[in-house]
């Protein structure tokens, strides 16, 4: 089978080949997973320069979330899992950038047959992400706001999705026109241009509300700017780091205003989480999938062969959408979804 294997830190075109290696033994609680798809996240990327929580030994797989087939199946599997679609939970215990990977049971989540493969292979990380965002730090009502950074990001377009189902009312922070423009075209209530006039340009598209959760995947300054149209007591949580910069943020709105703070990292939940919580929560967003209630934008589908374009796509600024791998007998090189 072939798999994308990282050999050193680096870039990824430098440090990542496609290798032909020999199919694992299957232990007694593994299954065989021929994939449909997998995408390429932010995420796979700080892992392959060395800079993720988790860190690999060489040679090393690579990709976190994807979807696939259950081929074989290990003695002490229930049989119904076999030749069922299942979610890769990723956990990073296994690299989902290849033909075929070998999972332990585990780490699977039946999904449902009916749904779009390319948009469940999605939902392992940014619309967890996004649904434990939304439901774990507040008891958002319908009508209540929330602020995020970044809004256009794969987690952002999520938020925007589950809080409309909510009833809760978004408001985004973005760095340029254009995606401002492609924010309100995914259903965001309010978008705010991140400069020199933030903090009246919050207040203005507010118009007297205030927010209850600040979501944050950038840092620095316009985090800041948010809380300080949080309620007293609200919390803002800082999920990603996309600047590298701190969240700029006022002690005394910390001190003074109650506000809490605080860090998410999706690999802490599925480590400390209970199974049930875990399955529960990953089929919620898989029949969101099948019923058309949750979607993302797609860029580009790649074969695996064609990894170096699909990586220089994917670390393009200016992307419509996700970029994915696409396994089988549906590997046609650049499609455009």
């Amino acid at each position: 089978m072939r798999q994308l294997q990282l050999m050193a830190h680096g870039e990824p075109s430098d440090v990542i080949e496609l290798n032909t290696v020999s199919e694992p033994a299957l232990g007694q609680e593994d299954v065989l997973i021929t994939m449909e798809a997998a995408p390429l996240n932010p995420s796979d990327f700080l892992f392959v320069s060395g800079n993720y929580g988790v860190r690999p030994t060489f040679p090393s797989s690579v990709g976190a979330e994807g979807v696939g087939r259950v081929a074989k199946i290990g003695s002490k599997v229930d049989v119904s899992l076999r030749n069922k679609r299942v979610l890769i939970i990723p956990n990073y215990e296994q690299g989902t950038w290849a033909d075929q990977v070998v999972v332990p049971v585990r780490n699977i989540v039946p999904m449902s047959d009916e749904a779009d493969p390319l948009q469940l292979s999605m939902i392992g990380i940014n619309p967890a992400t996004a649904y434990l965002l939304l439901n774990r730090y507040v008891s958002l009502m319908p009508g209540d706001w929330i602020g995020q950074t970044a809004a256009n990001s794969a987690a952002g377009q999520y938020i925007f999705a589950l809080a409309k189902l909510a009833g809760v009312k978004t408001l985004n922070v973005v760095r340029r026109k254009e995606a401002a423009e492609q924010v309100r075209q995914w259903g965001g209530d309010r978008v705010v241009l991140q400069g020199d006039n933030l903090l009246k340009d919050i207040e203005e598209a507010l118009d007297g509300k205030k927010l209850s959760l600040v979501l944050d995947s950038l840092g620095g300054a316009p985090v800041g700017e948010l809380a300080k149209s949080l309620k007293p007591g609200g919390s803002i949580v800082v999920y990603a780091m996309l600047s590298g910069q701190f969240p700029a943020i006022p002690p005394g709105d910390l001190i003074y205003r109650g506000l809490s703070l605080h860090g998410f990292w999706l690999i802490n939940w599925i480590r400390n989480a209970p199974r049930t919580e875990i399955e529960e929560i990953y089929q919620k967003l898989g029949d969101l999938v099948a019923d058309g209630s949750l979607s993302s934008a797609v860029d580009h589908v790649y074969p695996l062969d064609q990894f170096k374009e699909a990586f220089k796509q994917s670390l393009k600024s200016n992307r419509s959408g996700k970029i994915l791998f696409q396994f089988g007998g549906n590997d046609v090189a650049g499609i455009s979804k």
